[in-house]
């Protein structure tokens, strides 16, 4: 950019980025929201019940109260309290989801409906969910600066596949109302990550409807609503001229309350997963922390407890023999390495076979049975670059060997 340009924009206040963005109100300024039996609130509507001024305007809210003993498919609320879950406790965090204009975010795409929960962990324990609601569009600036008051008051966030939607999103119509946000600043726990972690091979998919059905007991009823159907139902809202009585939006409202509610009991969930794991997946997945950690006599230790689960012949996609064997071979215990690559490669496994050839070649100097296993390993490759790298074992071990 030309020097004159760059200084002419910077006298006009114009800055690359949001460090110099200036806050339209300051934080005081976004009060909490009344409760719900407060003479300010709203009558009880079907679409909210609680209206809270801010300096932008008023913000629709509505509130839903459960007890901590709530029971939500096959979990109780409570459950997630018992301790943390990666670092994050549950009564400090902010659980958050959104309902958007749009799947593919960008800076054109609305959250009309941002769903945050909870815990109220004083001496009447309640989990509190507090949807708010855009009614108008024109209204986003009242919403964002009471939702950062929200945000303000907890330490880390929750959310489900928050990372790549909700939050870039969320910072991106910040932005635009020329308000900081503050989601930097806390730790931010995106479930989504643990739960491919945990539950990709054993899942189809890790949606949180998927999970929901297979592991958490939660079977919404008819109310519910596709979340691809939701940007449609608002532009049809607002086309109505926005009505207070919508049943549409009552069943997103539920969907995105059940949103929330489901990931309170998969963190607790995704906590015995890691904790106390009992499927094979469960294991797995235990077991590559403490790879990742460097804690390999742990990880094997694991994966034996994987290899001794009631489904441990189920498919996966790192079988727990495997990686037992590469992390014995990493400590150089090869001779118990060798019998879970002998019970793999009678299972027609070719990469068992190939470190059986390696085995013998090097450290049993036993040319014949590393050339048995290479040709093995050659029928079994299934392209041709396998094949070929495959191949040029095969010929060196056949110049290497007596019988040749």
């Amino acid at each position: 950019m030309d020097g004159s340009l760059r200084d002419k924009l910077l006298r006009l206040g114009v800055h690359k980025g949001a460090s110099q963005l200036r806050p339209r109100v300051p934080p005081a300024a976004a009060p909490d929201i009344p409760r719900a039996n407060n003479p300010r609130a709203a009558a009880v509507d079907e679409l909210w019940n609680i209206e809270a001024h801010t300096m932008f305007g008023v913000v629709k809210i509505l509130r839903t109260t459960f007890g901590v003993d709530h029971v939500h498919g096959d979990r109780r609320l409570i459950r997630s309290l018992e301790q943390p879950f990666r670092g994050v406790h549950a009564e400090h965090a902010l659980y958050l989801d959104t309902e958007t204009t749009g799947l593919a975010g960008g800076a054109g795409t609305l959250a009309f409906l941002i769903g945050v929960g909870y815990f109220d962990t004083g001496d009447d324990q309640r989990f509190i969910v507090d949807q708010y609601f855009l009614q108008e569009p024109a209204d986003e600036a009242a919403m964002l600066a009471h939702l950062e008051s929200r945000v303000h008051q907890h330490d880390a966030l929750v959310t489900f596949n928050g990372r790549a939607f909700d939050v870039p999103l969320l910072e991106t119509r910040y932005v635009m109302q020329r308000i900081p946000p503050s989601f930097s600043e806390k730790t931010h726990l995106d479930l989504l990550i643990p739960s491919r972690q945990v539950w990709r091979g054993a899942l189809a998919s890790c949606s949180l409807g998927s999970l929901e059905f297979h592991l958490l007991g939660v079977h919404r009823d008819q109310q519910d609503i596709a979340g691809f159907l939701i940007p449609q139902l608002y532009r049809e809202y607002l086309q109505a001229g926005a009505p207070r009585r919508h049943e549409e939006m009552q069943r997103v409202m539920y969907h995105n309350l059940h949103d929330i509610l489901s990931m309170v009991t998969l963190s607790s969930r995704l906590l015995d997963a890691f904790d106390r794991p009992q499927a094979v997946e469960e294991h797995i997945a235990v077991a590559t922390q403490f790879e990742r950690a460097g804690d390999l006599e742990q990880a094997i230790a694991t994966y034996a407890r994987a290899l001794q689960s009631p489904d441990s012949h189920a498919p996966s996609r790192q079988p727990p023999r495997a990686r037992m064997a590469a992390n014995l071979k990493k400590l150089d215990r090869h001779g118990e390495a060798v019998e879970h690559w002998q019970m793999l490669a009678a299972e027609g496994d070719r990469h068992a076979l190939i470190e059986l050839a390696m085995f013998y070649e090097w450290r049993e100097k036993d040319i014949e049975k590393a050339l048995k296993c290479a040709r093995r390993a050659h029928m079994l490759a299934g392209d041709a670059r396998t094949r070929a790298v495959i191949l040029s074992r095969v010929a060196r071990l056949e110049r290497k060997s007596p019988k040749a």
